[in-house]
């Protein structure tokens, strides 16, 4: 029962982040050059660089990278009130 309310979490903030990533990039789209819209394009990027592993049978690469904007936090503490929500 917990590790399905941990991936059913899991699952809710990472489609929390997508919809806000989203949602930042149609507001950048309708926002004039200026302030406002690079607070919508400004992002944080963490993570680690791609790592080549090869065995001359088959190739493997590795990376991760976290990639979070004003709006992707706001679509995670978003989906996240509806995860506590979703359990009661």
């Amino acid at each position: 029962m917990a590790f399905r309310n941990a991936a059913f979490f899991v699952t809710v903030l990472v489609v929390g982040a997508l919809l806000g990533s989203f949602l930042g990039d149609f507001l950048a789209l309708m926002f004039p050059e200026g302030p406002t819209r690079a607070l919508f394009l400004k992002e944080v990027s963490a993570g680690l660089p791609p790592a080549r592993l090869d065995l001359k049978v088959a190739e493997f690469t590795f990376g991760f990278v976290l990639k979070l904007n004003i709006t992707s936090v706001i679509g995670i503490l978003a989906s996240s009130i509806l995860f506590k929500a979703a359990l009661k």
